[in-house]
């Protein structure tokens, strides 16, 4: 009796968790919806120490495509916090969408006016640091250039 109860309660839970995520919004909270970042089916965020809570896959910080292979989210820095530390990853940290520095652009650190970072798909924790100007809004780009992600940032328009 006792065996069948607990089998008949680990299905109730798992059908519960199921219903759960059937609903097409992420554990973020945030519905891939129109213009929202769809890279490998999954919606990707702008994840760091640029959110409250740090690195939370907010809906204000849902990427969105703004052209051919490319997207982006904008974000308020503040100088006297920086350098800030980032990434772009989907809800779950799950690789091939967990975006962080690739080992061709160690050690990471984006520069005003320099190169784009490429991105690793499969990071586990090499975050791209960079450390804005003056305080304002920034847009976070994430493009696809032939076969690899990269990043930069600018001041928002």
């Amino acid at each position: 009796m006792f065996k069948k109860l607990m089998l008949a309660a680990m299905l109730a839970g798992s059908f519960g968790f199921a219903g759960c995520a059937s609903d097409g919004a992420s554990a973020g909270g945030a519905a891939s919806g129109e213009g929202a970042a769809d890279v490998f089916g999954k919606p990707i965020f702008l994840r760091g120490e640029i959110s409250d809570p740090e690195w939370a896959p907010l809906p204000e910080l849902l990427v969105k495509k703004v052209g051919d292979n490319q997207w982006k989210a904008t974000a308020e820095l503040k100088v006297d916090y920086a350098p800030y530390k980032y990434k772009f990853a989907d809800s779950a940290w799950t690789p091939g969408t967990n975006f962080g520095y690739s080992s061709e652009s160690a050690p990471g650190v984006f520069e005003w006016g320099g190169d784009p970072i490429i991105l690793n798909p499969n990071s586990k924790f090499e975050e791209v640091k960079v450390t804005p100007p003056a305080d304002g809004k920034y847009d976070f780009y994430i493009e696809k250039q032939g076969d690899k992600f990269v990043t930069y940032v600018k001041e928002a328009e």
